[in-house]
């Protein structure tokens, strides 16, 4: 740091020090204070603590510019040359060391040597020439055979008391006893939920619920699984 430069800073020091250091002095004395009333007093319409203040401001301008051009002429020194406290010594640029240029057997081995780029380039070239193997399709869900109705009833008959229920009824609403026992949506009937072991053979694979008396049409993997006749 330059002599000039540290004069600058030291008075924008300051300026801002008496700037921020008068307001705080300032607002901290009570309003009879001597010094605070004459710091109110005004002279040509403005009151003396705002003197202080444009005071400080100056100083501290002066101390900016001054650091400023602290830096612009150290820069300057520098450049060329290197700034001591005692003298300015110029600095001498090192020796340069001769070009020399390779002999034209090690040009011929530089050319036809790849470069590292040439190299990269090529196996991406392989790796896109690479064909691209077909996706493997998804595995085929095997579908379990469907129960089909064939026609479907309205009511449901009480097993116990053989009153008439509507559909989806879980108890009687004369006996109040349980319908039927419910089982896997896979193994009930699909009109009003109840076991297919209920159900009864008409011919084939016609069979007749046991509860709502709808004639379904099951498949002969369910009879096996469920053992009807």
């Amino acid at each position: 740091m330059t002599p000039l430069m540290m004069l600058g800073m030291i008075l924008s020091i300051l300026g801002v020090a008496m700037i921020f250091g008068l307001i705080v002095y300032y607002v901290s004395l009570p309003l009879d204070n001597p010094i605070r009333v004459f710091l109110d007093m005004a002279d040509m319409g403005l009151p003396y603590l705002l003197y202080f203040v444009i005071i400080g401001a100056i100083l501290s301008a002066v101390g900016l510019l001054l650091y400023i051009r602290g830096v612009k002429t150290g820069i300057m020194v520098t450049a060329g040359t290197s700034y001591t406290s005692s003298r300015i010594t110029t600095r001498t640029p090192p020796l340069s060391k001769p070009v020399t240029t390779p002999p034209k057997k090690m040009v011929k081995r530089i050319e036809k040597t790849p470069s590292v780029v040439e190299e990269i380039e090529k196996e991406i070239e392989e790796i896109l020439e690479v064909e691209e193997k077909p996706p493997t399709p998804p595995p085929v869900e095997e579908k379990k055979p469907a129960i089909e109705i064939v026609s479907k009833a309205s009511d449901m008959v009480c097993p116990h008391c053989g009153k008439l229920n509507p559909l989806g009824s879980r108890k009687c609403k004369a006996c109040g006893q349980q319908m039927f026992t419910p089982e896997e949506p896979s193994m009930s009937c699909p009109v009003c939920n109840a076991p297919l072991s209920l159900s009864q053979n008409i011919a084939g694979d016609l069979y007749v619920c046991g509860i709502c008396f709808s004639e379904l049409k099951i498949p002969p993997e369910i009879q096996k699984t469920l053992n009807l006749k």
